[in-house]
């Protein structure tokens, strides 16, 4: 029995998308989420404090009223918090959870900006003082819980701040047109300072990304054989010792293919290395067709190939290997407008221990497919 999709594949596959807008902005809303957590409790402490402040001067049911609907936003808030956390999303599907962030977050927002306008006492320059006071102690720590967004700083700003700023204005006496004066001041100085701070996060973001982008690549162009784009010796030695040690544990057989290709060097010789490029890109082709994405196949060396069988007896990989022979010998390497006759001889080998064992047995096998006149296929058995 031979599994597909058990064991490691021959190469890790494509590196990690491009750094892109989609995902600094998922990356951003995973650090709102991490960085807001504790915030709806704080908002409705602060709520609870204001309450407290302003009793005997606003009506009980005012007060009651909206701390009731503050609590009821914060429940919304805690709740999708918790879906998230239990959901633990990555990557680009964080963005799914970008509208229910902002429009619970919109909630909470709205009910301190409009709320406490209504809680306002118009006769009352000492209440008037202490819920802008408030206000503005809820927006500072709002700019630096959302640090990671400009975008959500600034509404968290304008939408507490601006309603009560702007009723001020219209107030008589000298004391609210001060404190409608501070609180526009405060938000003009928000403009600047947090364009710096989100500018310098979305940067430092977008060359992460790049520098794993970078890393990836680096990594596999090290695993990969320039030549064929399949893996190379390094790769196949690394997956080749996983996908043995998994074999052994699961008590399961192990198999290698030595390919080398037949009279290589003539073809170089008579054609140019050209020809000989040519001729090892077509046998890496054929290769990827032939095997499972689950099989280890690389080029280790010149003309040579190794194939590493998992789930796979003598019998066969020795199938697999003649069924690989045939296909090169009836497939010529066209070549600047011929063909190129190429063979192959094939080592195979099967055994329990480790992979050095193995590739040497399969080794001696192929050295014994060349030696008994080519294109052919000799199977080495464990003894």
């Amino acid at each position: 029995m031979r599994e597909r999709d058990a064991f490691p594949q021959a190469l890790p596959g494509a590196p990690p998308p491009v750094a892109s807008g989609a995902l600094v902005r998922a990356d951003t809303l995973a650090l709102l989420f991490a960085q807001s957590f504790y915030a709806p409790l704080q908002s409705l402490a602060i709520g609870g404090i204001l309450c407290w402040t302003l009793w005997g001067r606003v009506t009980p049911i005012k007060l009651l009223t909206w701390l009731g609907v503050l609590a009821a936003a914060t429940v919304m808030r805690l709740a999708l918090y918790l879906l998230y956390f239990r959901a633990k999303p990555k990557g680009q599907a964080l963005l799914a959870w970008e509208l229910p962030y902002v429009v619970t977050l919109m909630l909470s927002l709205l009910t301190w900006g409009f709320g406490v306008l209504w809680l306002m006492p118009p006769d009352d320059a000492a209440g008037q003082f202490a819920i802008l006071f408030i206000l503005v102690v809820v927006v500072c720590g709002s700019m630096a819980i959302y640090s990671a967004h400009r975008g959500v700083t600034l509404s968290a700003m304008v939408v507490m701040l601006a309603p009560s700023t702007v009723w001020l204005l219209f107030q008589p006496g000298h004391m609210a047109l001060g404190l409608a004066v501070s609180a526009t001041t405060l938000m003009l100085g928000a403009l600047r300072s947090t364009k710096v701070l989100s500018d310098t996060m979305q940067s430092q973001l977008r060359l992460s990304y790049e520098l794993k982008q970078a890393n990836a690549i680096a990594d596999r162009m090290a695993r990969t054989d320039e030549l064929t784009g399949i893996a190379n010796r390094r790769s196949f030695m690394e997956l080749g010792e996983q996908t043995t040690r998994l074999c052994q544990r699961q008590a399961k057989s192990l198999s290698a293919l030595l390919i080398d290709a037949d009279r290589f060097k003539e073809i170089n010789d008579t054609h140019g290395h050209s020809a000989g490029d040519a001729v090892l890109q077509h046998l890496s082709a054929l290769l990827v067709q032939q095997f499972r994405a689950a099989d280890v196949c690389a080029r280790i060396g010149g003309e040579e190939f190794a194939v590493l069988l998992a789930d796979t007896d003598a019998a066969a990989a020795t199938a697999v290997a003649e069924k690989l022979r045939q296909a090169v010998a009836s497939t010529p390497v066209p070549w600047r407008g011929q063909t190129l006759q190429l063979t192959v001889s094939v080592g195979v080998a099967t055994h329990s221990g480790n992979l050095d064992t193995l590739l040497h047995m399969a080794d001696t096998a192929m050295y014994e497919a060349k030696a008994s006149g080519r294109n052919r296929v000799v199977c080495h058995l464990d003894a």
